[in-house]
């Protein structure tokens, strides 16, 4: 797999890992502050990484066809959220009481699906997918999860590309050339 890194100022030329935040810190405090340890795959990608854009990106999106916009039921991931978003919207400054609860928001896509990750009890580690809502959870709709693997590792086996490698030439900026990081997946 292939990762390039998402910093807070891209756009302004913060475009290496340098700029990277580490992660160890807050994931630290937060674990702390909690009472809850991120399962090992995901802490371990994230003190690595703290986030990032990963190549391949596809996935099998599991959501009912009418629910979003297509019919194939194939998403891709825009970005492994920095753990500084994981914590916003931990603490509901983005989506409120609508994120269900024992969940953290770890990845999005650029339409409404966002990738969660669960820790509660024996559903920790599992991914799934959500379509994202403002209403609080439990109600008006926002009642669904959608199953996409059983452990964060699981879910990055699960990433593909066409096999003209099509969503290759869609990822690949230029400016990643010399920082895209090659990774394997433990």
């Amino acid at each position: 797999m292939k990762i390039a890194p998402v910093t807070e100022r891209w756009n302004e030329g913060e475009r290496d890992w340098s700029f990277v935040e580490n992660a160890a810190p807050g994931i630290k405090a937060w674990e702390q502050r909690e009472g809850i340890i991120l399962p090992a795959d995901y802490r371990a990608f994230m003190l690595s990484y703290n986030g990032g854009s990963v190549y391949p990106r596809l996935f099998k999106d599991n959501v009912p066809v009418g629910i979003l916009p297509g019919t194939d039921q194939v998403s891709y991931v825009d970005r492994i959220s920095s753990w500084k978003n994981v914590e916003a919207h931990w603490r509901g400054e983005i989506y409120g009481a609508g994120l269900p609860p024992r969940h953290l928001l770890i990845g999005d896509t650029p339409g409404a699906l966002q990738i969660l990750m669960s820790i509660s009890g024996n559903l920790t580690g599992k991914v799934c997918g959500w379509v994202h809502s403002t209403n609080t959870w439990g109600t008006d709709g926002n009642t669904e999860l959608y199953q996409l693997a059983d452990s964060f590792n699981g879910f990055l086996r699960q990433l593909y590309d066409d096999g003209d490698q099509s969503d290759y030439e869609d990822w690949y900026l230029p400016a990643y050339r010399n920082i895209i990081k090659e990774f394997t997946i433990g």
